[in-house]
């Protein structure tokens, strides 16, 4: 019997666990003998296992992400069915019913720590083992070996590394690297910025209040303190970074009157377009032509099957044509509605959503479009071509619009690169000889690498393989590359190594140099992600490996979106893994029926998003004769209690001979929202409004939702869906008691016009002389 193949895997992250897993688990045993090396002394790579920090022997919340990159806190941009392996649920991980839709990065943290106690003999890790060289020896005629070098990174419990410099050595006969690709934060060479280096921060240092806080004191904030915070980079964490200052600044704002003078601006040298975390979906009856409407996880609608032509799904890859941005803008603009796009598509166009610069970016954010909406944020599209700094201490930033022209952002008190992250020190270990064969480019973060098998491995280096190692990777993907990766060296002869036809080698040239190609067009003409193809990825990779689509046939005709658990590969018969499947796919087919909690809990979370600015009011109430008109202005804040998810003060202003006078405030609170529908919880502190509600300060109703969305037409002759609730206040017996119906109108993810409408009992002598009270109402509607 042959001695098992040994494979070194570099990273412990959610790409080198996969791969060991795969390794070991979809072969006969004893195929292969994985290795992982692993820096740190913690598995999951940039994800932390922990939400607390244990510095010091005291436990107290992580104030600072373990490796500076990752907050413990945030929330995944993809919700659990796509942050998985096929082979293990999240029902397995996190006990109860209240799973979070969109884990924080914690508790996938905590997905991969659980992965690896379930798959991942102890034995296999070598945890605090810094790889810091590795040599491939093709001595003689037997076949190549791979020499890995690593020393001893020592953990003296404070998490700070010192180095035992003994370098050791074994041998292996493959390698994978699988150190991720978000090793090293990349801050841009423009003119001037190291001038102002004592005030640059990158975007991945921005998370928490206390960082923000702690931001603006290193920039000299005091309570005269004032000026312009500019995030300069675009797409997903620009968008998150100038909503986490804007968040800040409108929480204290009030409080703290020295925060009031700063401004958010960001910077982008794209356009892109801003979606929320929950979408619409809107799918045909099976017995009537009426569509009904859900609110689902983005990644549930936006990598649904139905959307590509019908057949076999093909990958994409390569530049992106006019064609292919038009098809792209259009949809954008029917899902999420042409109030969204006035200002949720920064940059694109036009309000139809053409663009006929460059290919547009997405954002993921559940705030962004109505910060800028609001006036929080302000984009601007260009490129900094210089940061010039003044006697003042803050700077002058120079931008250089689309066309040429050029403009200047005066008072500048901080900058905050959300420019990304490069990958040249994942590959640094590797030989020179080998990254030659690679084509490996220092400068090029997009194209790092020439690779082919969809980014796996390259036909001149056979016995090394890559998992996870591209630009925005997906845990589905990185499942996929390590099973690709697999079953090429399980065919692999043991002696004469591996072996390709003259067709395989053929079909690997040809897509290295597709990938050549796409690496020497104008970047202009880029995708957000070299293998930005999500969808095609998988079907494509699991066609080529013969893994069948496991159907949903509770989704009836459709086709349903492309998630890992829908691939299980022939080698993964365990029982265990099975029911682990089981698991998620009955998850998954209770989330898609219609009407589900998930819907329901994703409606009321839209909602709530939607509500974010100011609003023109009208109100007539059965007191008064006249109508009252005002403005309402719901304003981010810190949530009071952790039961909340986001919260809203509400500030009214009535008009009075044309000036705004200040009226009403109360609280709106949204329960966190996992399986279950959700809360929004309302607290009316006063109003003068004509509603004697200040006889119950400090009181609350719970908004809940009636019945499904309907879909209508609007006064403008578009789709619309209406959303009912309701809401009761029983006080004490002396106060009154409420009740409330809300209409909601919805044109894709903003909020058209929305009306409320109370009832209350009051205590004055009804209209024919009885002492049970009246019964008034008021009628509010708001709009834009």
């Amino acid at each position: 019997m042959s001695r098992p193949k040994k494979v070194a895997i570099i990273g412990a992250g959610p790409s080198g666990l996969v791969a060991a897993k795969t390794l070991l688990h979809n072969y006969p045993k004893g195929t292969f003998s994985p290795t992982i090396f692993e820096k740190s002394h913690e598995i999951g790579g940039l994800w932390p296992i922990d939400p607390q920090d244990t510095t010091n022997g005291t436990t107290t919340p992580r104030q600072r992400p373990r490796d500076g990159f990752v907050d413990p806190s945030m929330p995944t941009n993809q919700s659990r069915f796509t942050v998985t392996f096929s082979d293990l649920a999240w029902e397995s991980v996190i006990d109860g019913p209240d799973i979070p839709m969109f884990p924080q990065a914690w508790q996938a943290g905590k997905y991969l720590q659980t992965y690896a106690e379930r798959y991942i003999p102890q034995e296999a890790l070598r945890l605090g083992h810094k790889v810091v060289r590795s040599t491939r020896e093709t001595s003689g005629s037997s076949r190549p070996s791979w020499a890995i070098q690593w020393i001893l990174e020592r953990d003296n419990g404070r998490k700070e590394s010192s180095t035992d410099q003994g370098v050791q050595s074994e041998t292996f006969d493959y390698l994978v690297v699988a150190s991720g690709y978000f090793s090293t934060p990349y801050t841009p060479d423009i003119p001037g910025l190291p001038s102002f280096a004592e005030r640059v921060f990158h975007s991945s240092a921005i998370h928490t209040k206390e960082d923000i806080r702690l931001m603006l004191e290193n920039c000299g904030a005091t309570k005269s303190g004032n000026g312009k915070l500019v995030v300069i980079g675009g797409s997903i964490s620009g968008a998150e970074a100038a909503s986490a200052l804007a968040l800040f600044l409108s929480s204290m704002s009030a409080t703290a009157s020295h925060y009031r003078g700063y401004e958010v601006h960001h910077i982008c040298t794209r356009p892109f377009w801003t979606i929320p975390y929950y979408l619409p979906y809107a799918a045909a009856q099976d017995d009537t032509q009426a569509k009904s409407v859900q609110f689902l996880p983005l990644d549930l609608v936006l990598h649904d099957l139905a959307r590509r032509p019908p057949g076999p799904v093909q990958y994409t890859f390569g530049p992106v044509s006019s064609q292919q941005e038009t098809k792209f803008n259009e949809y954008f603009l029917s899902l999420l509605g042409s109030q969204h796009a006035g200002y949720g598509n920064i940059g694109v166009g036009s309000r139809d959503g053409t663009n006929d610069t460059q290919p547009s970016l997405i954002a993921i954010s559940d705030d962004y479009a109505e910060y800028v909406q609001s006036g929080s944020v302000r984009p601007t599209i260009g490129r900094v071509c210089a940061v010039n700094c003044t006697q003042s201490g803050q700077a002058n930033i120079d931008i250089k619009g689309p066309g040429g022209e050029m403009t200047t952002l005066e008072n500048v008190a901080a900058i905050i690169t959300a420019t990304g992250f490069t990958p040249f020190a994942s590959l640094s270990f590797l030989p020179e000889d080998v990254l030659s064969k690679l084509e490996y480019s220092a400068e090029d973060s997009y194209f790092p690498l020439i690779l082919d098998e969809k980014g796996t491995s390259n036909a001149e280096v056979p016995d090394l393989g890559f998992v996870g190692l591209y630009r925005g990777p997906y845990w589905g993907v990185m499942e996929m590359q390590a099973r690709r990766v697999a079953e090429s060296w399980y065919r692999a002869d043991s002696e004469q190594g591996i072996q390709f036809s003259v067709e395989e080698l053929e079909n690997k040239a040809q897509e290295r140099q597709s990938m050549r190609d796409y690496k020497s067009v104008d970047p202009n003409s880029r995708g957000q992600f070299p293998m930005g193809d999500y969808v095609g990825l998988m079907e494509t990779l699991a066609r080529d490996m013969g893994i069948p689509r496991t159907p949903l046939p509770e989704a009836g005709e459709r086709l349903g979106p492309v998630l890992p658990t829908r691939y299980m590969a022939e080698g993964q018969t365990k029982p265990s893994m099975l029911a682990e499947s089981q698991f998620a796919l009955a998850s998954l087919r209770d989330t898609l029926t219609y009407d589900s909690d998930t819907s329901r809990a994703g409606l009321t979370r839209a909602i709530f998003r939607a509500l974010h600015g100011t609003w023109n009011y009208s109100r007539v109430c059965s007191i008064y004769d006249s109508e009252e008109t005002g403005t309402a202005r719901f304003s981010p804040t810190y949530p009071t209690y952790p039961k909340y998810e986001r919260e809203y003060t509400y500030d009214e202003a009535k008009r009075v001979d044309g000036t705004p006078r200040p009226s009403a405030r109360s609280i709106y609170r949204l329960g966190k929202t996992n399986t279950t529908s959700g809360e929004v919880q309302i607290f009316i502190l006063n109003s003068n409004s004509g509603v004697e509600l200040e006889e119950a300060p400090q009181s609350s109703h719970e908004l809940r939702l009636v019945g499904s969305p309907c879909l209508e037409y609007g006064g403008s002759g578009r789709e619309e869906y209406v959303v009912r609730a309701k809401g009761e206040l029983k006080s004490e017996d002396s106060h009154p008691d409420y009740s409330y119906e809300y209409v909601f109108r919805l044109e894709g993810v903003a909020i058209s016009s929305w009306e409320c409408n109370a009832e209350y009992k009051t205590t004055r002598t009804g209209s024919h002389g009885d002492s049970g009270g009246a019964v008034e109402w008021r009628r509010t509607v708001y709009r834009r």
